[in-house]
Order: structure tokens, then C-alpha cells, then sequence
């Protein structure tokens, strides 16, 4: 599959659905207080509007859009950026989308307060980043290697030398011998 949003949405959406389970563990354990539907719907409801059966739709819908937009997000840095350590890479780019929800979005917004205030739900928020971008990161590097159209034997560093040097030389053309004449004289 050479398309990196098709294999983006392939990797968010297993994705989500590891660390939904995670978080069943994590609410089971009594360490998350707070869903993860209910954290991707704050953004868009109010906490009454979420205890609507519409409002956990919406809920559950934002939750599961976020993270294919994150699953797409880590398959283009992992196809312009290689393979090499693409759960590390996977990992961290997921878990500062879960520091700009938390640190930046929510203070601003000023909304999930009591998400803010429970370090419990933070801790589990972290936890279900790093899970997802780990999983997504070698789910997006298995399809990226599996389905890739190039020439299987050069490794993937190779590829990416051969495909700028192919585009440098279509943008930067040696320039030909140009024979220079002497002006006719008049």
C-alpha cells in the first residue's frame, strides 16, 4: 500500500481500538476516571450535552476521528522520515498530541477540568498515547515495508537517496556544453 492516509487510518483505527482496551485495564485498576470518549467529546459538547445518548455518539465519534487523524499524521512522518525505530517515532509524535490536548487545548478551551485536576487521568492519557503510537508506528512501518512498490533489495534509506537524487536531476539539469561563436561582423 503505497498511500500513507490509507495506511494511517489502517494503524489508527487498530489503534484505537488497543487502547480503548487499555483503558478498560487502566479504569479497572481504578487508575482513569475519565473515558476516552468522554475527554475527545469534551472538545466539542458541554458535560451535560455529553451524558446524552447523541452527546456519547458524538463523543465516541471525536475519539475515534482523533486518532485516525493521528495514525495519519505518524504514517507521512514515518514514510518521509524512514522506518528505522518507527514505533519510538510512532510513540512519541502520539504522545505530543495527547501534551497539546491536555496542556494547551483544554486550559484553553477551559474545559475537562477534572481531568485536569486527577493526575490519575493525565498518567492513563499518557499511557493510552504512548500504546497507541507504539502499536500505530509498527503497524504504518509492517504495511509501509510489506506493500512497498520499490525495489525490495535497497533499504529504505537507499530508496529515499535514490528518489531526491532522481528529483534533483529533473530540477537541476547539468547544463550543456554551449558553444560560444564569435559575432558576425557588420
Amino acid at each position: 500500500m503505497q498511500d500513507p492516509v490509507g495506511r494511517g487510518i489502517i494503524a489508527g483505527a487498530i489503534g484505537v481500538i488497543a487502547i480503548n482496551l487499555v483503558e478498560v485495564l487502566l479504569t479497572y485498576l481504578k487508575i482513569s476516571e475519565t473515558p476516552l470518549w468522554q475527554a475527545g467529546g469534551i472538545v466539542f459538547l458541554n458535560e451535560d450535552a455529553l451524558k446524552t445518548p447523541l452527546g456519547i455518539a458524538i463523543g465516541v465519534f471525536s475519539h475515534v476521528f482523533i486518532a485516525l487523524v493521528i495514525g495519519v499524521v505518524i504514517a507521512y512522518y514515518i514514510y518521509y522520515s524512514g522506518t528505522d525505530f518507527a514505533a519510538i517515532k510512532g510513540a512519541g509524535l502520539s504522545i505530543i498530541a495527547g501534551f497539546t490536548v491536555l496542556a494547551i487545548i483544554f486550559p484553553l478551551r477551559g474545559i475537562a477540568k477534572e481531568m485536569q485536576s486527577s493526575p490519575r487521568d493525565v498518567l492513563s492519557a499518557l499511557i493510552d498515547h504512548a500504546v497507541f503510537g507504539l502499536l500505530a508506528g509498527f503497524i504504518v512501518k509492517y504495511l509501509q515495508l510489506k506493500y512497498n512498490a520499490n525495489d525490495s533489495k535497497s533499504s529504505d534509506s537507499e530508496k529515499k537517496c535514490k528518489y531526491v537524487k532522481v528529483l534533483l536531476k529533473r530540477h537541476f539539469k547539468e547544463p550543456s556544453k554551449v558553444n560560444f561563436k564569435k559575432p558576425k561582423k557588420i
